[in-house]
């Protein structure tokens, strides 16, 4: 389904981690819920809203007195044209597939109108009215503009607004790993030259393109190490290498240890 919405109770609570396809935005009204991600532990209390990006490994661990509620998302359901593709990472609110945001509602009239939006979409997803879908996604697009502004109000760093293209370009690299696909064939894919590519990348991350793509592969090469129990020679095929001395390699390279040591960790736990 491309958009669902869950209450926070008992039934949520989850025995092993298991990785998400979806948007996340786990809004906690009272209570409280502690949930790992990606081997980081969060405890979210009553105010506060946590965000999950497409590929991470989550679970579900305690819940106490808590209420609230999960909203999942794809991709294409929100991102219909560049404007949604640009809020949905605006700020970074999703932008890093390594990193997580937890956000305190600290003003009321904000709290209010994020639980109104939460039980206007609980109703279109019950009652699925005349153009409901339509109205899910605006519904969606008010309370991420809430949720963002009370970010923005809390941070003290500079706005970050990425452009839509760039972010189309993450999406390719999380969505085709096994393909191992260069600099060229990304920017093919997105219609425009190498050296554009490497603009956009390194004004929106001060990296060049194909370090960027490195750290995403090393990102997602540990996800496997760490949920999926696979060996290094499993996880250099996922991830499109013919050769697993070369990852191996490759692995060392870029975060000066071996690829088989976090293996081991994995393995001795």
């Amino acid at each position: 389904m491309a958009f669902n919405l869950k209450l926070i109770d008992e039934t949520i609570l989850m025995n092993l981690p298991e990785r998400q396809y979806k948007f996340v935005l786990i809004f906690c009204k009272a209570g409280e819920v502690k949930i790992e991600i990606d081997n980081q532990l969060y405890e979210i209390s009553g105010g506060y809203i946590l965000t999950i990006t497409p590929k991470q490994y989550y679970q579900f661990i305690e819940i106490n007195n808590c209420e609230g509620c999960i909203l999942e998302f794809t991709y294409d359901f929100f991102c219909k044209d560049e404007k949604s593709v640009e809020l949905i990472y605006h700020n970074g609110l999703y932008c890093h597939f390594g990193l997580n945001e937890l956000i305190k509602i600290s003003d009321q009239n904000s709290l209010s109108r994020i639980e109104d939006y939460c039980n206007a979409l609980k109703s279109e997803l019950e009652n699925k009215p005349f153009e409901y879908e339509t109205s899910l996604h605006s519904i969606l697009k008010l309370l991420i503009i809430e949720v963002s502004r009370c970010k923005i109000i809390q941070q003290e760093r500079p706005l970050y607004k990425p452009d839509a293209l760039f972010l189309q370009f993450l999406n390719l690299i999380r969505d085709n790993f096994e393909k191992r696909l260069t600099v060229k064939e990304y920017a093919q894919l997105l219609l425009i030259s190498e050296q554009k590519l490497n603009e956009i990348t390194k004004k929106n991350t001060n990296e060049t393109t194909q370090q960027l793509i490195n750290d995403l592969i090393i990102l997602e090469a540990k996800r496997l190490f760490n949920y999926e129990n696979l060996n290094v020679k499993q996880v250099a095929f996922k991830l499109g290498f013919d050769d697993s001395h070369y990852f191996s390699r490759f692995f060392k390279k870029q975060t000066a240890t071996r690829a088989k040591d976090h293996l081991r960790t994995l393995l001795t736990e």
